[in-house]
């Protein structure tokens, strides 16, 4: 995490800072117009969504918030007049990035209370708010940017977090493993990096038969 929380934050920082330099900060539009704007550009970040998903079940909706609090809807069309579709896969890639992490710390935990305490939360978002305080002579605000947008995207990571737990529970629960933690800690856990759900399930009845 200590790796991929900047780059995720670099390349939102990078949004933010073209965002900022637009021209044309009147309202002229119907709002309609500005809101069907806005649901085109989720419909685009949700396929960039799909094609990195790194195996969680509701990533593309954790996307579809991140953007959301990153692009109000009346800055969605002039947002689309200077988007750069490699940075979103960047910015989508890096997300990716981070839940596979939080995934894989799923593996050691018995249960879910520790990441799911308010003290925990907050201590992630004073984290993401040190991060961005590097860019705060460039972006002014920026720090209060991103603890907007932590203050959504950690309770989803945690929900995410807790939805895999549940499923893998099961299935360690199915094959008599006394949490998944116990086969992981032995043999690590490169061996299932990049799987999703049901592969995981897989490995554990592998791992019991």
């Amino acid at each position: 995490m200590d790796l991929v929380e900047p780059q995720l934050i670099g390349a939102i920082a990078e949004n933010k800072s073209r965002m900022d330099v637009m021209v044309n900060a009147k309202n002229e539009l119907p709002h309609s117009a500005f809101v069907d704007q806005h649901c085109r550009n989720m419909g685009r970040i949700m396929l960039v969504a799909q094609e990195v998903n790194p195996g969680l079940e509701g990533f593309e909706r954790l996307a579809e918030e991140l953007y959301f609090n990153m692009v109000p809807t009346p800055l969605s069309i002039r947002y689309d007049l200077r988007r750069i579709p490699e940075l979103e896969t960047r910015i989508v890639t890096a997300l990716a990035d981070r839940c596979r992490l939080v995934r894989q710390a799923t593996f050691f935990k018995q249960d879910l209370g520790e990441s799911s305490a308010p003290a925990r939360q907050a201590r992630n978002i004073a984290n993401a708010r040190s991060i961005a305080s590097v860019y705060a002579s460039s972006i002014p605000g920026f720090e209060d940017y991103i603890e907007r947008i932590y203050e959504d995207l950690v309770p989803s990571s945690v929900a995410l977090q807790h939805r895999f737990w549940r499923q893998t529970q099961l299935a360690a629960y199915r094959h008599q493993v006394r949490g998944i933690s116990a086969i992981l800690m032995k043999r690590q856990d490169d061996r299932i990096v990049g799987l999703d759900e049901f592969a995981v399930k897989d490995f554990v009845r592998k791992q019991v038969a």
